[in-house]
């Protein structure tokens, strides 16, 4: 079966908030914690609270609350805005994936064909040096240690 392009269109409301503030209040509403949510995305506990503390900040009522004690020593969870926030901005993607879906179709109709790889991957030599993906570099360090 052949790769079907992946393309997506990002919402970003104001320079507020947008997909990576949104999964990452999805992670504290799953994880239960904002320290959780971090590791899980692969963030720094600091700049995870910074991006909590912004969104706090800039509703009415608070996104995400703290709860303290506990056997682990407290956690975090979402507020009921909160998760009106998350409803609401998914709603809205979900229905400009809908109202762009034609265009989309379109577009991907254009786009060359993907290349033929092999199991595993693709060709990691056909990206140019500074521009490779994660798991292109993450066969060249495996390929570079086997070599040892």
């Amino acid at each position: 079966m052949a790769d079907i392009p992946d393309l997506r269109v990002q919402v970003r409301i104001l320079p507020l908030i947008g997909p990576g503030k949104i999964q990452l209040l999805e992670a504290i509403d799953r994880h239960g914690s904002i320290s959780a949510a971090a590791r899980v995305l692969g963030i720094a506990y600091p700049n995870a609270w910074k991006l909590v503390d912004s969104l706090n900040h800039h509703f009415r009522e608070p996104l995400v609350t703290r709860v303290t004690g506990g056997r682990r020593g407290g956690g975090a969870s979402l507020t009921e805005t909160g998760r009106a926030v998350l409803e609401i901005f998914r709603s809205i993607e979900t229905r400009a994936r809908i109202l762009f879906a034609g265009d989309i179709d379109a577009l991907t109709h254009l786009l060359a064909p993907a290349p033929v790889s092999e199991p595993g991957g693709g060709s990691c030599e056909a990206i140019e040096e500074g521009m490779g993906s994660p798991e292109c570099g993450a066969r060249k360090r495996g390929a570079a240690r086997g070599s040892r």
